[in-house]
């Protein structure tokens, strides 16, 4: 299906609420981890915005931590 022009303005104008968002995430993006970002849309446009982001390690088996 061809966009449309009401569609092209749409993504435009998602875009330049949410596009902040994600370069904060991308800057603030843990080594190892995930990062997360959730939109919730009201009549066609962002009414909330939910950023997460969330660092994640192997830990080594009981075994192998030793006594503390």
């Amino acid at each position: 299906m061809a966009p449309t022009a009401n569609a092209d303005a749409r993504v435009q104008r998602l875009e330049s609420v949410l596009l902040p968002y994600l370069r904060q995430l991308l800057r603030d993006a843990p080594d190892h981890g995930e990062i997360s970002l959730a939109a919730v849309l009201h009549d066609g446009d962002v009414g909330r915005v939910r950023l997460g982001a969330e660092v994640s390690r192997i830990v080594a088996p009981r075994a192998d931590r030793g006594r503390s």
